[in-house]
């Protein structure tokens, strides 16, 4: 592992501990989310770390995304806008 992994891994590790919204006022579960991640899997092959707000915390879900003819295809249970987002990405 390189140092730069290291740091981006430690730092991650740091953000993803500290996103807690549990003083939050209600409605506002979407404050301190977590970031969309995508990370590549190989040739046209990604995986995605996608964020749900569930029982007073944010869960990850992990989709995976593949390049086909048709454009980008997504399969796994992730937000529509995060759906949408990685697509974008993905497709430009």
């Amino acid at each position: 592992m390189d140092r730069r992994t290291l740091l981006t891994s430690m730092a991650a590790a740091a953000a993803s501990g500290a996103c807690s919204a549990k003083d939050a006022g209600p409605g506002s579960e979407k404050s301190g989310r977590p970031t969309l991640a995508l990370e590549s899997d190989g040739p046209g092959r990604w995986r995605i770390r996608s964020w749900a707000w569930r029982e007073n915390a944010w869960h990850p879900r992990i989709a995976r995304a593949t390049r086909t003819d048709a454009g980008i295809d997504v399969s796994g249970p992730i937000d529509a806008a995060d759906r949408a987002k990685v697509v974008a990405w993905l497709g430009a």
